[in-house]
């Protein structure tokens, strides 16, 4: 069953892949074709594979479903008129030639660029593109079936305590339940648990992009894949939340996620109480990556490759060496497609210099990226200290495991008042583990015995979310060789600023300085 937007194409032939109706990106195997069925229709012919249709044969092949049956897609690639004979048994392979060219040439011959090396290498890196694309696909789309499978729906995400991020990298399918094809929208304000149902899909992209780029570069070890994990999950779901956003809207108001929900700019109040999205995080991601993801106009391509520069971290602390040195070679790989694919799409009368701005203008995305995606971080460390709400262990995993591997935004400190918690300057930060805090645990009242004060977490009613400790007393305190020398009219709550300090109660107040959590 042909979509609308397919016979348009078809109607074009031209600007869309007559197969599926997507933007084309050529002219492949005798049809326009986008990368994704390029891809396809390549790989289906030399691996001899035969597919069977589950519904009669009749599947809706369109942009959406492409994914749903191989079979019907098949078809429609040769009914469309891709030519099998078209596919030559020895390119598009992405390792080395197994015959390379003797190297005959002089000096003179080698200072200029050799017309059969230029296709070599136009091969090589149409090849790989195509399989970031093929990743891509593969990692958006569900290992369930259609039966069983409700985006829309709310994910019990059960916080399993024996389920760690190296058992993913073992047996990848004990994420399969967790697993839906990720589609973009605009609708309805996501709840926590659809929230939480987006982060934990996030994940399982984050892994099978991890997988495939692992085995193309020829590296298998789960140690170093669960620090690459670590080390880029932030990151990955930023920019894929980001990205698809200035795809799917023009509203500069919502923030687009994988299970057809959105976060508005003005987060709700059951958003912000899980912590998630504090720091403003909803707005710093649609102004500072959004928007000039929007403006670049980003294809899927590009899309695709700076996914894979992103995840290829090959400075991921705990990584080895050897993986290291991989991971940056494929990494310069996948840099040096991205630029000649930008050349060779621009048009033929641009300079060269019109490519490098371009491919400039694309790298100069991650790091705003970095610097918005560190908030995830905090936020998920703040959660877990003060939260409410159950957090996902693979979350915990990721971010709480290893507090030093997460570095503070420069925000934190820009954005302190007078209203929040304070700490001594020469102690630790408050989000590393704290010494013990040697505070008075009884105060007398005027004329009453001892009583035990026990502090409380209050949020305040300011716009910045911070929070302040108070101790629930309205009496007025008194103490004999303590801090407390004079008394202090409490009020209903005396705020209580010194409840990380680890000094003494008088010398805090010369030395302790402002820091605020959100």
């Amino acid at each position: 069953m042909i979509g609308d937007n397919v016979l348009r194409a078809m109607d074009l032939g031209e600007g869309m892949c007559m197969v599926c109706g997507d933007r084309s990106a050529g002219k492949h195997y005798g049809v326009m074709a986008c990368y994704g069925c390029k891809g396809f229709f390549r790989r289906t012919i030399r691996s001899g594979q035969t597919y069977s249709c589950r519904f009669m044969q009749k599947c809706s092949i369109d942009k959406d479903q492409r994914n749903a049956c191989r079979y019907c897609r098949f078809q429609r690639c040769l009914d469309v008129g891709m030519e099998p004979d078209a596919i030559r048994p020895d390119r598009d392979v992405i390792g080395k030639q197994k015959n390379p060219r003797r190297k005959k040439l002089n000096k003179e011959e080698n200072s200029l660029p050799s017309p059969g090396v230029e296709s070599h290498c136009s091969q090589q890196e149409d090849a790989l593109l195509t399989y970031l694309l093929d990743t891509e696909l593969q990692a958006m789309s569900s290992v369930r079936s259609a039966d069983n499978a409700s985006p829309i729906g709310i994910a019990r995400v059960k916080p399993d305590p024996d389920l760690e991020l190296s058992s993913i990298f073992q047996n990848r399918s004990v994420l399969d339940t967790d697993r839906f094809d990720m589609s973009y929208e605009v609708g309805r304000v996501a709840s926590v648990e659809q929230l939480a149902q987006a982060t934990r899909r996030y994940i399982a992209a984050a892994v099978d992009w991890i997988e495939a780029l692992f085995s193309l570069a020829n590296v298998d070890n789960i140690h170093d894949k669960v620090c690459v994990l670590k080390s880029v999950f932030a990151a990955f779901s930023s920019f894929s939340q980001t990205a698809r956003t200035a795809q799917t809207t023009t509203d500069v108001d919502v923030l687009c996620l994988c299970n057809r929900t959105v976060v508005p700019r003005q987060t709700p109040r059951h958003l912000l109480e899980t912590n998630f999205l504090s720091n403003n995080m909803a707005a710093r991601l649609l102004d500072e990556l959004a928007l000039p993801i929007r403006k670049l106009a980003l294809h899927e391509a590009e899309i695709v490759a700076l996914t894979a520069l992103i995840v290829l971290d090959a400075d991921a602390p705990g990584l080895s060496p050897e993986t290291s040195q991989s991971l940056s070679s494929l990494r310069n790989r996948v840099q040096h497609a991205l630029f000649q694919m930008i050349r060779e799409r621009l048009p033929s009368e641009q300079p060269t210099s019109a490519a490098a701005s371009r491919f400039g203008n694309i790298l100069l995305l991650l790091p705003p990226l970095a610097k918005v995606s560190s908030l995830l971080g905090e936020n998920v460390q703040f959660a877990k200290m003060f939260g409410c709400q159950t957090i996902d262990p693979l979350l915990i995993e990721i971010f709480v495991d290893s507090p030093s591997e997460v570095i503070p935004s420069p925000t934190c400190k820009e954005k302190s008042d007078v209203s929040t918690q304070t700490f001594v300057a020469q102690a630790t930060s408050p989000l590393s583990p704290q010494p013990t805090v040697s505070l008075p645990n009884v105060v007398s009242a005027a004329g009453s015995g001892p009583h035990r004060v026990t502090p409380l977490i209050v949020q305040t009613h300011n716009t910045n979310n911070s929070y302040n400790v108070y101790f629930p007393y309205s009496e007025q305190f008194s103490g004999t060789g303590t801090a407390y020398g004079h008394s202090q009219s409490a009020g209903p709550y005396v705020s209580q600023s010194n409840f990380f300090e680890t000094g003494s109660l008088s010398a805090a107040a010369d030395v302790s300085s402002s820091f605020r959590f959100l």
